[in-house]
């Protein structure tokens, strides 16, 4: 008799935990998700030519579990350039194109100890010996509050979505690492492409969209009012006590104009009063905008009208004129793990989600493949 499984859910978590327990072929698997569409968080949608992912997010093809879970002959996947413009000044990455070396060595963005310690760092191994904050990481460290402010803190606010820099450490090391040996990219039609990478790949499973679901108890679900039956449930979605951090996104687009790089602008308090980060994405992959046309991804976290944002947008680019296009304002953007302690326990019910793991595609992508090796680790002690 085969084993019946329900994932409820259809994120990235739930879509790879249907992907590994397909591995077995005595598991019949149910996949549930309320809305009209699989990705959870991880949405795009297509505005009069242009692609808007719901919040700007990258993705970095080195990710472990990545690297397990999609099928990287069917993923295009467009690069940013690895370095930043920091307040309208580009910082190149030396070892990766050695015409950078000069610039960054003499950039202002911190002291040469600075640059020395971003070197070692970039070679060590993550320590997880040290239960700190990625704020409380830097400064042990020794980096300077120099390139704290202008660097640490614009970049990786723009991935932890806090100004803090209150994530664990040994995330932060992870992801330094990656960023420093990698490229952010875009898959060819948006981040939607990821889920729907994972989705093609699913044979054995039924994918149930608009299925409204509730659990009954450890063995019986309720969808859409009907009562089923099954041998596990998987929760892939956040606990009810989870908290999250939010971010808002406003697209704009101007015609072409001479900015030719596609690579992040960071933006001290100095230079910019509400904006974090502004990433130029059809510079990195054209598909996100007509020919004629440049689409930038506009982040921030505090609440302002989006006329406010575009003059920001036109202080920041002088002669360029913005057309607002749409906002996001993702309030369940990313799960709030802090210290490695602090993590949500694991109940006796089967989860998965990355406010289990690390707040990421990575830590979503490694809770689906933890919670489909639960389920059959039990089913082969019986």
């Amino acid at each position: 008799m085969k084993t019946r499984v329900a994932i409820i859910g259809a994120g990235l978590a739930g879509l790879n935990c249907a992907k590994y327990l397909e591995n077995d072929g005595k598991i019949l698997i149910d996949l549930f998700e309320k809305t009209n569409s699989i990705g959870g968080r991880i949405k795009t949608e297509e505005v009069d030519g242009f692609l808007l992912d719901h919040g700007f997010q990258v993705f970095l093809a080195r990710y472990p579990e990545a690297q397990k879970s999609f099928d990287f002959k069917k993923l295009t996947l467009n690069p940013f350039l690895p370095g930043a413009n920091i307040d309208h000044r580009y910082v190149g990455d030396p070892l990766r194109n050695v015409s950078d070396f000069i610039p960054s060595l003499f950039s202002d963005i911190g002291t040469i100890k600075d640059k020395l310690l971003i070197l070692k760092l970039r070679f060590e191994s993550p320590d997880s010996s040290k239960d700190l904050t990625t704020m409380e990481f830097l400064k042990d460290y020794g980096f300077s509050e120099k390139i704290i402010n202008k660097f640490f803190i614009p970049f990786f606010s723009g991935i932890f979505l806090n100004t803090k820099l209150e994530n664990n450490s040994t995330f932060f090391q992870f992801l330094f690492k990656l960023f420093s040996n990698d490229y952010a990219t875009l898959p060819e039609n948006g981040m939607r492409d990821l889920p729907l990478n994972l989705a093609n790949q699913l044979k054995k499973t039924t994918i149930h969209l608009n299925a409204e679901t509730r659990i009954k108890d450890t063995n019986q679900i309720e969808v859409n009012g009907k009562t089923l039956n099954y041998d596990y449930i998987v929760e892939a979605y956040p606990e009810k006590q989870t908290n999250f951090y939010s971010v808002f996104t406003d697209y704009f687009w101007t015609e072409k104009h001479s900015l030719k790089k596609p690579a992040l602008y960071l933006f001290t308090k100095k230079t910019s009063k509400i904006i974090n980060h502004v990433a130029p994405v059809s510079l990195a992959n054209s598909n996100y905008a007509p020919k004629d046309k440049v689409l930038f991804s506009v982040n921030f976290f505090n609440e302002a009208e989006p006329e406010t944002i575009k003059t920001e947008m036109e202080t920041l680019f002088p002669s360029k004129t913005f057309n607002f296009i749409k906002r996001f304002h993702i309030k369940e953007a990313l799960p709030v793990i802090t210290r490695s302690s602090n993590r949500s326990s694991i109940s006796t019910n089967i989860k998965a989600g990355d406010y289990l793991t690390t707040p990421s595609i990575n830590g979503a992508l490694e809770s689906g493949r933890i919670a489909a090796e639960k389920i059959k680790h039990r089913i082969n002690k019986q």
